[in-house]
């Protein structure tokens, strides 16, 4: 036999449903408190990033180009002109001083050559020695002779009182020069070019 239904009670299906019920909202709870504890919550409290402040440099302006002033033809530097050295006009030798020689057949004439003394020589001037002995029309100052062996010269040319037509002169001459042939030339101040040139004079020994 089956059981009376009970009475002033729900029936089963409805506790069923309130039950079903009941557990959905505490799972729907519980759901709600993980999703602010573990989501939300850190979300909230975790801190946020802090606006670095910028700072905008503005450019520096550019001064526009100076306008390059046009040269007028007035601006322009002149130049000095340099002027131009001139030479020294060149003493002219007159020519009947070196005429004075024209003719005059001359011989070189050695004395003893000494060691350490100077060479001692005379030039024969068959007629006197032009300047010294001889006048000379219309000449005026000095006469100086020098005579030049090899690469020396002498220290001076003269005549000496008594011996005429000879014209003396001294030269210093190392001894290498002994017995050597060495180019012989005699000058005059009053002309330009030598008055008696020999190419291979041939010089004495040096008497020990």
């Amino acid at each position: 036999m089956s059981s009376p239904p009970a009475k002033g009670g729900l029936p089963e299906w409805a506790k069923g449903l309130l039950i079903g019920g009941a557990i959905g909202l505490v799972l729907l709870a519980c759901l709600g408190g993980g999703y602010y504890f573990f989501y939300y919550q850190p979300l909230a409290s975790a801190p946020q990033p802090t606006a670095i402040p910028t700072e905008i440099i503005a450019p520096t302006p550019i001064p526009p180009p100076t306008a390059i002033g046009e040269i007028l033809p007035s601006q322009t530097p002149t130049t000095a002109p340099i002027p131009t050295p001139t030479e020294s006009p060149t003493p002219t030798t007159e020519p009947q001083y070196c005429d004075a020689f024209s003719g005059i057949k001359m011989t070189v004439v050695y004395l003893d050559w000494k060691l350490d003394i100077p060479l001692e020589l005379y030039i024969k001037m068959p007629g006197g020695v032009p300047g010294l002995e001889k006048e000379i029309p219309d000449a005026s100052g000095e006469w100086n002779y020098r005579v030049e062996i090899g690469d020396y010269n002498s220290s001076d040319c003269n005549i000496i009182a008594g011996y005429r037509e000879r014209l003396y002169c001294k030269i210093i001459l190392p001894e290498e020069y002994e017995s050597a042939m060495q180019p012989m030339s005699l000058y005059a101040n009053k002309c330009e070019t030598d008055v008696y040139l020999n190419p291979n004079a041939f010089l004495p020994e040096i008497k020990k």
